[in-house]
């Protein structure tokens, strides 16, 4: 079946319409000076490598070792409590706690609400399993640095995860069409 594109439509594949921007923007995109972009980054080295060796060697994703993780700390927290500890969507969570459920790796008190979750045996089990390759992920991602630099990050990651509050105020400002000030910073 011929192509419906001609030789000289500038849609065809590989060729750039000619409204393209054949040049770096004034104000464009800085990698090197944009912090979310090497936080992006790192995180999803840190997701998709996770994920897949919890996956395949433990039967459980990265979101799952993130509530069993929460729950590891905060015995009885509720879903809504955990999802804020780990900072993951109610989706997400709803998904994740059903898995662990299922797996019965976690249980949820039935008996009155909100309802309380909880690590059964084979949670602890599981959570001992996966602590170590966490650990070594961490190690291997840390290398190179020496103490007082990870004292730093740490100090600087809680730092910003502290700013979230305020970052969620002004994506809401921002989404509700409120006019936000956006020439100063605290």
């Amino acid at each position: 079946m011929a192509s419906s594109a001609q030789p000289d439509d500038d849609r065809a594949e590989g060729v750039p319409p000619r409204e393209a921007i054949r040049h770096p923007l004034p104000n464009r995109f800085r990698p090197e000076t944009y912090i979310p972009a090497p936080i992006t980054l790192v995180n999803g080295y840190l997701v998709w490598g996770g994920s897949r060796i919890y996956r395949e060697r433990f039967g459980i994703g990265i979101n799952e070792w993130r509530v069993l993780g929460a729950l590891s700390n905060s015995p009885g927290a509720t879903a809504a409590t955990t999802g804020r500890t780990v900072g993951m969507n109610k989706a997400i969570l709803s998904r994740s706690i059903a898995v662990l459920l299922e797996k019965g790796l976690i249980v949820r008190e039935a008996d009155r609400r909100p309802h309380r979750l909880y690590l059964t045996q084979a949670g602890v089990e599981m959570f001992d399993k996966i602590m170590p390759v966490a650990a070594e992920r961490e190690r291997v991602l840390l290398g190179g640095l020496d103490d007082d630099e990870i004292a730093t990050l740490r100090r600087l990651l809680t730092h910003l995860v502290n700013r979230g509050e305020a970052l969620r105020e002004f994506d809401a400002g921002m989404l509700s069409g409120d006019d936000v000030d956006m020439s100063t910073s605290e």
